[in-house]
């Protein structure tokens, strides 16, 4: 295994004192390892999902319904990740403005 320093801010070494404390980590080594787990699993995740993009309010429309379609079959993402890649999305066409 390979030994790594990682230097945080304040709040985050808090965080992981506060996550070791709480007795569900044995070590900051295993709330670390835990984080880069879940952004692995959320990359994956949105390495999978198909590019959305509308040509018309038609288009949006039926892309809209099919992705309802989905949801009720139980096909879909966590809300938080969903939510959270909407947020990039806007971020970067707020900053491409």
């Amino acid at each position: 295994m390979t030994t790594i320093n990682i230097s945080m801010t304040p709040e985050l070494e808090k965080f992981v004192e506060e996550e070791v404390r709480s007795g569900f980590y044995q070590s900051a080594s295993e709330v670390i390892r835990a984080g880069l787990r879940r952004l692995k699993e959320d990359k994956e995740t949105r390495e999978r999902m198909p590019r959305f993009v509308a040509s018309s309010v038609a288009d949006l429309e039926d892309k809209l319904l099919s992705g309802v379609r989905q949801l009720d079959r139980g096909e879909g993402i966590p809300g938080d990740v969903a939510f959270a890649r909407l947020k990039e999305r806007a971020r970067a066409r707020v900053k491409n403005a």
